[in-house]
C-alpha cells in the first residue's frame, strides 16, 4: 500500500475510535445528569467516571503546558536572539514568508515554534558547524513543518496521546505519523536543493552524536526517526518501510471499546 495511503487511513482509523470514546464519553455524562443515579454496577460507573475524569485532566494540562512552554521559550529565544545574524537570515530568505530566529547558543538547535505563526528557530551553533549549503537543507526541512503547521498538528498527536493513551491505537499510529512529518519535510528540503548530498551530510554528522530534545512544545529537526530518514537519503529511489502493525492494534482497541461501552451498559 502507498505510504501516504496507509497513514491517512491509520490516521483517520485512529480518530475514529477517538471520536466513538467521545461520543460515547458525552452520552454516559448525560444519563448521569439526567438520571441522577447510578443504575447498574457501581465499580463499572466509577471506573468510567474515573476514565473521562483522567482524559478531561489529560487534555486541560496538556493544552495548559503548550501555551506556558511556548510563550516561556519565545520569550527566551527573543531575549538570546543575535539580531544581526537573524537580520541576514531574514534578508537573504525574505520570499519565503516565514520569520527566522537565530539565537546565541553553543548547543544544535533547529526547530519549528509557534501554533498560528510558526517560526523557525536556529542556534549560532549550526551556522558555525554547518556550512552554507547544509544550512540550508536545515532551513527548508523547518520551513516545510511551517508551511504545512506541523507544529499544530504535533500538538494535537500529542494531545490524543496523552488524553487516549489507553486505546492500543493511538500512540503507535502517532509515531508513525510524526515519522512520516520528518521524512516529508526531508524529502522537501532535498527537491528544493536538486540533490540529496547537503541534507544527507547533515544527518550523518547528527548520527555521530546525540543532541537532548532541550525544548518542548516545538518540532525539532533531530527528531527519533533519524534512522529511516537516513535510509531514505542514502536509498532515494526506494520507498521507506516504517513498520505498522495496523490490524493488531485495530483488533486490541476494539476490545478496549467493547469493555468500555458495554461495561457501562451492563
Amino acid at each position: 500500500m502507498n505510504p501516504a495511503i496507509r497513514l491517512r487511513l491509520a490516521y483517520a482509523l485512529m480518530i475514529t475510535f477517538v471520536a466513538v470514546v467521545i461520543a460515547y464519553m458525552g452520552i454516559f455524562i448525560t444519563y448521569q445528569i439526567r438520571n441522577g443515579m447510578v443504575h447498574g454496577p457501581v465499580l463499572h460507573y466509577a471506573i468510567i467516571n474515573m476514565l473521562i475524569g483522567y482524559t478531561l485532566s489529560k487534555i486541560i494540562w496538556r493544552i495548559t503546558r503548550q501555551l506556558y512552554l511556548s510563550q516561556q521559550w519565545l520569550k527566551r529565544f527573543r531575549a538570546n536572539k543575535h539580531h544581526k545574524l537573524t537580520k541576514r537570515l531574514n534578508y537573504k530568505y525574505h520570499n519565503w514568508g516565514t520569520e527566522i530566529i537565530v539565537v546565541r547558543d553553543n548547543a544544535f538547535v533547529a526547530l519549528t515554534i509557534g501554533l498560528l505563526r510558526p517560526k523557525i528557530v536556529v542556534s549560532t551553533a549550526v551556522l558555525e558547524i554547518f556550512n552554507g549549503k547544509e544550512v540550508k537543507a536545515i532551513l527548508l526541512h523547518e520551513r516545510y513543518h511551517c508551511r504545512n503547521y506541523d507544529g499544530r498538528k504535533m500538538f494535537l498527536s500529542t494531545l490524543l496521546a496523552d488524553a487516549f493513551g489507553y486505546l492500543p491505537i493511538v500512540k503507535p499510529i502517532i509515531c508513525y505519523f510524526q515519522t512520516w512529518q520528518e521524512l516529508s519535510a526531508d524529502r522537501y528540503a532535498i527537491r528544493q536543493m536538486g540533490t540529496e548530498a547537503h541534507l544527507g551530510s547533515v544527518l550523518l554528522k547528527l548520527a555521530k552524536q546525540s543532541f537532548p530534545r532541550r525544548y518542548e512544545a516545538a518540532v525539532h529537526f533531530t527528531h527519533s526517526t533519524l534512522e529511516y530518514r537516513i535510509i531514505q537519503v542514502l536509498e532515494p529511489e526506494r520507498a521507506v518501510n516504517v513498520p505498522l502493525a495496523l490490524l493488531k492494534l485495530f483488533l486490541r482497541s476494539c476490545s478496549i471499546l467493547l469493555l468500555f461501552i458495554l461495561g457501562g451498559d451492563s
